[in-house]
């Protein structure tokens, strides 16, 4: 017994010395979801990235119009089975996920990262009208239905889109790619507005307690600038908390590119996403003739969603443990 508690002493001195990153990372390894999420997280992304390498995945768009192959199902050839074009349904799971992951990441950096963390550090650094600014136009934008919002954009922007692509086609490299370009720029130019305002609440909060810091005052009074106080000194103090944010948000994110494929407003056929794929498996008659390709194409995308989340939860419990966040 004394041995086993000088062993579990020696563990926990050895923590407290570990550098926080360290600690926080390996709390979060001990959550067996968390690993199980974060596992999936690395398969699908890593999938996506990498789906026209992959060795023995087809053509997402290969059509096959022999009776047997239209809605053939599951086999050694094609894992997942074949939908109404023959075509195969693991690579247009794949190249899916990989519409997923442009899309997200897409609004996550320039939604999240340059609008939500920068205007959340200049909001509770500057504080004043700045801060009451920035903060009251969030409010507004939020209390907006996102998805309602988000619709109304992309639908008054349908019309244009044949010009725009047709356009870029004829005096670009780009060719029959145009039109997934203009439609990628219009639902992601629609989503950026709606993207920064979490972000950007977490990252202001953080700040507002940080600029209090000796540190931060000590670089005031030696006349550092504006931005190298946010970047240098207060930037590392927000970034574990952000980084939670920006897991809780991603799942969100995502739903709203499968939601408008789904309605026929995002990623149009033939460019594979799991929202016109669930509109194409979907109806009774589908799943009664065929109840292999309603599972085949959603289930991943589901368990993308529910993976942002457990891993979200797990880093929130990880930063800010249930007890901390009562006692506040």
């Amino acid at each position: 017994m004394a041995e086993a508690q000088a062993v579990s002493v020696g563990w926990a001195e050895e923590e407290l010395r570990a550098p926080q990153k360290w600690r926080t990372l390996r709390q979060l390894l001990r959550r067996k979801l968390a690993v199980i999420a974060l596992a999936y997280l690395l398969v699908f992304y890593a999938a996506g990235v990498l789906a026209p390498v992959i060795p023995g995945i087809a053509d997402p768009n290969e059509q096959h119009f022999n009776r047997e192959e239209r809605f053939a199902g599951p086999s050694l050839e094609h894992p997942l089975g074949q939908d109404a074009l023959g075509r195969d349904l693991l690579a247009r799971v794949i190249y899916s996920a990989r519409t997923t992951i442009v899309f997200t990441v897409a609004v996550m950096v320039t939604g999240s990262f340059v609008l939500g963390l920068g205007l959340g550090l200049l909001a509770g650094y500057k504080g004043g009208w700045v801060d009451t600014t920035i903060m009251r136009v969030g409010e507004v934008v939020g209390g907006i239905p996102t998805i309602v919002l988000v619709l109304a954009i992309t639908a008054s922007f349908r019309t244009r889109m044949d010009t725009w692509s047709f356009w870029l086609e004829d005096h670009t490299w780009l060719g029959d790619d145009a039109r997934t370009l203009v439609k990628f720029t219009i639902i992601i130019g629609a989503t950026v507005p709606f993207a920064w305002i979490g972000s950007s609440r977490i990252v202001r909060s953080q700040v507002l307690a940080i600029r209090e810091m000796q540190y931060v005052e000590a670089a005031e009074q030696m006349g550092a600038s504006t931005g190298r106080i946010l970047w240098r000194h207060i930037f590392p103090g927000v970034l574990p908390l952000y980084i939670v944010g920006v897991s809780g948000g991603m799942a969100g994110i995502a739903l709203i590119e499968v939601s408008l494929s789904y309605l026929g407003l995002g990623i149009d056929a033939p460019t594979a996403s799991f929202g016109n794929l669930i509109d194409n498996a979907q109806g009774l008659r589908q799943l009664k003739d065929h109840p292999h390709l309603l599972p085949a194409v959603s289930t991943p995308v589901v368990l993308f969603l529910f993976a942002w989340n457990l891993l979200g939860d797990a880093m929130v419990d990880v930063i800010q443990p249930r007890d901390q966040r009562r006692s506040a």
